[in-house]
């Protein structure tokens, strides 16, 4: 479904949309999809706060622990969806948000000697979140996708372009076509078995000083691309 990019790096934090994730009976598509993009932003949310201090270099280890992270990525979940990360009844979402756990768990030590070290971008949310969702697809086997993208001449990275992440045509032709467009609501379509889902995101205050660096207008508050999570079937 996505193909996998070397190195993924996009110019927005996400802008999480409010959802309640408490749902009745077994949860759809639709459910699913909403799930993994507020588990997406809330973690993205967590480095976006602690910006200030990486780039500073000014971060204690006890900030970094996996501990740490944990809490305030439940914080920040629970401000998006106005439910605790570790309610849910439903199997599957309890599923998705052990991976997210796991994920979470693996970014965070992989990387905490650059965290710690920190300097100017030495770890931005955008590469945090790629690094997140990377290991989630992987370890989905093909049940959940996510990516973030923009189009191609707003792109800091190339590699994230939509046509070099998305390999199913009918999903890259719904994508680009909303990205082109700037499209700022949340869109969704059913295509096959897949339930695609957009979910546009707004440009953050730390991630367009970023950008100017880097040679990239953008301004606060302006369309930064998109979440796109595809779900499969049940099986």
């Amino acid at each position: 479904m996505f193909k996998q990019a070397r190195s993924v790096i996009v110019p927005a934090i996400v802008v999480a949309l409010g959802w309640s994730s408490s749902v009745l009976g077994a949860p759809s598509q639709a459910d699913i999809s909403k799930e993994i993009n507020a588990t997406t932003s809330a973690a993205t949310a967590v480095v976006a706060g602690l910006q200030g201090k990486i780039n500073g270099g000014s971060l204690s280890q006890a900030e970094v622990e996996v501990t740490s992270i944990r809490a305030a990525f439940r914080d920040h979940f629970k401000k998006i969806g106005g439910s605790g990360f570790d309610d849910p009844a439903d199997p599957q979402l309890v599923e998705i948000r052990k991976l997210f756990d796991e994920a979470l768990t693996h970014v965070i030590d992989k990387f905490r000697p650059d965290m710690l070290k920190g300097g100017q971008d030495a770890f931005v949310p955008a590469f945090f979140r790629a690094q997140l969702l990377d290991y989630f697809n992987r370890k989905s086997e093909g049940r959940y996708q996510a990516i973030v993208t923009m189009r191609s001449t707003e792109l800091i990275n190339r590699d994230s372009a939509p046509e070099k992440v998305i390999a199913d045509k009918a999903v890259l032709e719904f994508v680009k076509g909303l990205l082109e467009k700037g499209e700022v609501e949340p869109q969704s379509k059913a295509i096959g078995t897949r339930f695609v889902s957009y979910w546009p995101m707004k440009i953050g205050e730390p991630c367009a000083v970023c950008h100017q660096r880097s040679g990239l207008e953008q301004k606060v508050g302006a369309f930064g691309g998109a979440t796109v999570v595809v779900v499969e079937a049940p099986r």
